[in-house]
């Protein structure tokens, strides 16, 4: 178990794929990262937050510290649920971004009284449709080209999009390609929507200007949720929280002093 940042050192039993910064009286603020990627995407966030929350971040299964579980998104949604029980300790305002935002509406459906609130990155496309075939074309072309090569090719990515400092912080991180491809899998013709019309509680959409893909339904996914508003992070692409770390960060600050706290009626 790691810590960074303000706040009491977490507790010894805390496992290896979860790391916690802030005050334990903090509100909690769970996040989910990305496919492929760990949770130690949120970096940025978790150094940024922990004056204020208490900050938590997980690996999703088959990522990180779970790459030898397989994912599922059954099991992601499961592991997203019990962290937020036995880490938060109580509702918490759950931020998923790509990957990560998808299982958090599974949970928002599934359990909705786990969470204070929702922020959604990257993630307002239903892979249904024409665009349930996205999902599977990209797992078979990521079989094709082999994971050395994508990791060639995610590095200087990193390298282009974010800036030496937090690309090195990823690429030390791993890239998990099974993962990717199970994901991928899991994710086509899933109505998201759908699930996120279940939740009653407050969501911020806060996308990427630029994340031409991800934004396709994003106003008939604002429009499906109960309470909810859309923020646009100014030149960031799909992975908004690594290209624009401050105006990320100042959007959950603002959104998260909206929200009451308190659990979300089913």
């Amino acid at each position: 178990m790691k810590s960074s940042g303000a706040g009491k050192t977490p507790p010894a039993h805390d496992p290896s794929y979860v790391d916690v910064a802030g005050p334990r009286d903090a509100p909690p603020v769970v996040f989910a990262h990305g496919i492929g990627v760990t949770r130690k995407q949120w970096l940025p966030q978790m150094r940024d937050l922990a004056d204020a929350y208490r900050v938590i971040t997980t690996d999703l299964p088959g990522h990180g510290a779970l790459a030898a579980t397989r994912f599922s998104l059954d099991a992601a949604t499961a592991h997203l649920d019990r962290v937020i029980d036995e880490i938060a300790g109580e509702p918490a305002l759950v931020v998923g971004i790509s990957l990560g935002g998808y299982v958090a509406m599974e949970l928002a459906q599934s359990n909705p009284g786990r969470l204070a609130g929702l922020v959604l990155t990257g993630c307002s496309a239903n892979p249904r449709g024409v665009l349930a075939i996205i999902p599977p074309t990209v797992a078979l072309f990521n079989r094709a080209v082999g994971s050395r090569w994508l990791s060639l090719v995610n590095q200087v990515n990193f390298r282009a999009r974010y800036g030496e400092a937090i690309a090195q912080e990823q690429i030390k991180a791993g890239t998990f390609f099974k993962a990717t491809q199970d994901a991928l899998m899991q994710l086509s013709r899933k109505d998201f929507r759908g699930k996120l019309r279940a939740y009653p509680g407050p969501v911020l959409f806060l996308n990427g200007e630029r994340d031409t893909l991800f934004r396709l339904g994003e106003l008939n996914f604002l429009a499906a949720a109960r309470d909810a508003r859309l923020q646009l992070v100014r030149g960031a692409g799909h992975v908004a929280n690594l290209e624009e770390p401050e105006a990320y960060n100042r959007a959950l600050r603002s959104f998260a002093r909206s929200i009451e706290w308190q659990p979300s009626a089913g």
